[in-house]
């Protein structure tokens, strides 16, 4: 068996995790479920290359990036990767803890 590189890393380990596609020329971003099939030319057209991916491991977040980043890609993609988990995660909802 071979050793996993530091995406298939995160990928294997996380609960949850996101390829981060991105084009930094004009902050366009898009996080992609690692489930989910991404053919090549869907976003292409928008100039989206592949970033590096993050995902929560033991609840933690865990980043591997494929491109040096700079402070404010990095508050962006952390903005994107909130609203993304709570638009798509039904674990993040807060239980109710006055119900008996």
């Amino acid at each position: 068996m071979g050793t996993l590189d530091k995406f298939e890393q995160i990928a294997a380990d996380a609960e949850y995790a996101v390829v981060i596609l991105a084009n930094l020329d004009t902050d366009d971003l898009q996080l992609v479920d690692f489930l989910q099939p991404v053919p090549a030319d869907t976003y292409a057209g928008r100039g989206l290359s592949f970033i590096g991916c993050i995902g929560l491991v033991n609840g933690a977040p865990r980043v591997a990036l494929d491109v040096e980043l700079d402070a404010e890609n990095i508050r962006q993609i952390t903005r994107a990767f909130l609203a993304h988990l709570r638009k798509n995660i039904w674990w993040t909802a807060r239980p109710d803890l006055n119900v008996n």
